[in-house]
């Protein structure tokens, strides 16, 4: 994994929360997410994965992700995302932190799986502590 893989991530994240455009230019063709929050059903595609996005950005008034750890090796990127949001309807805080791997290819992000801890992360990636 190389240090523009880390980057991308980075441009991902911030892209999620703030413009779409730069959002749907960053998946690949043929992503791939597992989305925690959807009990891991799989999206497919990016016209899928922009509308995944879009419901959940319309479920929070308010919303912070944190990109607190990165770990690279091999073709995945671990990365700890802590976020905070405020719920639109019913006001509920939220506060949680998942490890999400991601797979970069020709320069795009093309599979996603938000694991519940780092161990699973680690695991899946065949990584090591």
């Amino acid at each position: 994994m190389s240090r523009e893989n880390v980057e991308l991530l980075r441009r991902w994240l911030w892209a999620f929360e703030n413009d779409t455009a730069a959002f749907r230019g960053l998946l690949h063709p043929e992503i791939e997410w597992f989305p925690f929050e959807e009990n891991r059903t799989p999206v497919h595609g990016v016209a899928d994965a922009v509308r995944n996005r879009n419901e959940w950005l319309a479920t929070w008034d308010e919303h912070r992700f944190d990109l607190e750890e990165v770990i690279e090796q091999r073709d995945s990127v671990i990365a700890l995302i802590h976020i905070t949001a405020r719920g639109k309807t019913s006001g509920a805080k939220v506060d949680v932190r998942f490890h999400a791997q991601f797979k970069v290819r020709d320069g795009r992000v093309v599979y996603i799986f938000d694991h519940p801890n780092r161990a699973a992360a680690l695991q899946a990636a065949a990584l090591q502590e």
